[in-house]
């Protein structure tokens, strides 16, 4: 988008915040359920980038990140004053990494890096193609000239964890010069950003938390679909134990959560391999990729036919 365009956008969320804040109501930044990092920073970043001109908002979460997460974050430092409690009745929300809710709360407007169905239709939309969500408010505060070494490094850090190091699909590729610039510029360790944006899984972890990693729900009328998605390295040992106890837990919960199908992804970040898991009452097709998969590609179109 151009950035006169996003000037445009930024003019207008902070008149709508700005106004809705002056009658007394409070503004709330919060990314999708089970936020991932990118949904983190991406909302402590649009926190910051509304206080830089004028408008105090809070971070708030409906639900609790993963371990993974968590502990990404925290070595981020991006988790002070984030919380993951839940919504006052009153809270008007400003999504971000996601434009589709189900919580009651009025919204007011959405930035987005996912260009998936429904068309969002809040007071302000903007939902572009990127890397990362956390790329999108970087760029919006470069064009409101308020941008600084700290939203660069979260958005280059928003880059690697939400495409595994620069290696799934929805990466930008056009992002490589902005990124190694940037990198060299900031004395960025290339290396921690590479590991960290694997995000890689512990298999020490239980079978139960493993298959709720990422966990997207889809609905389609009164029909529900799931996917969830983990990360792992190839050659650590006990992972076809491993898989066989989350079959049987998810199988388990799609029982008793009515869901009809549920798609269980494996990404092998270091091979850029995926294995696919679609999970039916009639039984589990598996699918390999010699890439790294999106949902989006790979998820979304068999949820369109629940």
């Amino acid at each position: 988008m151009e950035n006169n365009c996003l000037k445009d956008k930024i003019l207008q969320l902070v008149a709508l915040c700005g106004g809705i804040a002056c009658c007394g109501k409070k503004i709330v930044v919060t990314g999708h359920d089970m936020p991932d990092c990118d949904s983190i920073i991406s909302a402590v970043m649009m926190r910051e980038l509304l206080s830089r001109l004028g408008v105090e908002t809070e971070v708030k979460f409906a639900t609790q990140p993963d371990g993974v997460t968590e502990r990404i974050c925290r070595e981020l430092g991006v988790l002070a004053g984030v919380k993951f409690d839940g919504f006052g009745e009153q809270d008007k929300l400003v999504l971000v990494d996601h434009h589709v809710t189900f919580y009651k709360n009025e919204v007011v407007a959405c930035v987005d890096h996912h260009t998936t169905p429904p068309e969002p239709n809040f007071e302000l939309n903007l939902v572009q193609k990127a890397s990362s969500c956390g790329r999108i408010i970087y760029d919006m505060a470069l064009a409101a000239g308020v941008s600084d070494d700290w939203m660069e490094k979260m958005a280059i850090y928003s880059v690697y964890l939400d495409t595994q190091s620069c290696l799934a699909p929805k990466f930008e590729k056009s992002d490589i010069p902005w990124l190694k610039e940037g990198i060299g510029r900031l004395g960025l360790d290339e290396k921690d950003l590479v590991e960290k944006g694997f995000c890689l899984n512990s298999l020490d972890e239980s079978a139960e938390v493993l298959a709720m990693y990422a966990y997207k729900r889809y609905e389609l009328g009164s029909k529900s679909g799931a996917s969830t998605c983990i990360q792992i390295d190839p050659v650590e040992s006990g992972w076809n134990e491993k898989i066989d106890e989350i079959f049987n837990f998810l199988k388990g919960k799609m029982l008793s959560d009515g869901t009809r199908l549920w798609v269980f992804i494996v990404n092998k970040p270091s091979k850029v391999q995926s294995d696919l898991y679609f999970i039916r009452e009639s039984g589990i097709e598996t699918v390999a990729l010699d890439r790294l998969a999106s949902r989006s590609r790979d998820v979304v179109p068999h949820m369109k036919s629940l």
